[in-house]
């Protein structure tokens, strides 16, 4: 094993020994402000986590993440017709647009969506998570018995910058929706 090979495990060995030793005598503001010096020393030597530098180069530290709910309620909508949510109350990272329904990756990761629309008895409902024009995860609710009932989908997916995802109806005609609760949800999870 060379010495640049060994520099890292050198400086942590260090930082560990000094801060054993000098732990119980420290103040807690003195211990931060040390904490924060080893850190930097670290850094300097190039010692760092790796997952901390690869998170960040895809969208530079920004958050992506939309949350949008459906404008009004919508009714006889036919099979395989595209949702749009359009009251859009949170759109970090610009990946959703409410004018097509689809959520658009602004750069490759690992995604969270889920979804949530509410119907009266007797309604059938299928709406379902598509990314590309392929289905990817069915929901269903179909002679509905309760007065009012919530269903939800969630769907998590590796995705490209480019790929889109959005939800849209199918099998049959969704007979009714109520607006005011029914949203999507989407976000791009953090970490290497």
């Amino acid at each position: 094993m060379d010495f640049k090979t060994m520099l890292p495990f050198v400086a942590l060995l260090c930082v560990l020994l000094t801060s054993f030793s000098d732990a119980e005598q420290q103040k807690p503001s003195s211990f931060l402000s040390n904490y924060s010096s080893y850190k930097n020393i670290c850094h300097k030597l190039g010692w760092e986590p790796k997952c901390r530098t690869e998170s960040s180069k895809g969208c530079n530290g920004k958050t992506i993440a939309f949350h949008a709910i459906l404008s009004s309620t919508l009714t006889n909508t036919p099979a395989n017709t595209i949702i749009k949510f359009g009251k859009v109350l949170v759109n970090e990272g610009s990946g959703y647009n409410p004018a097509t329904g689809r959520f658009t990756a602004p750069v490759d990761g690992v995604y969270s969506f889920s979804w949530t629309y509410c119907t009266p008895k007797g309604s059938n409902a299928y709406l379902c998570g598509y990314v590309d024009g392929k289905l990817m995860a069915r929901i269903s609710n179909y002679a509905q018995t309760n007065t009012w009932k919530n269903t939800a989908g969630h769907f998590v997916i590796r995705l490209k910058k480019g790929n889109q995802f959005w939800v849209q109806t199918f099998s049959h005609t969704a007979q009714h929706i109520h607006g005011e609760y029914t949203f999507l949800s989407g976000y791009k999870l953090s970490g290497c």
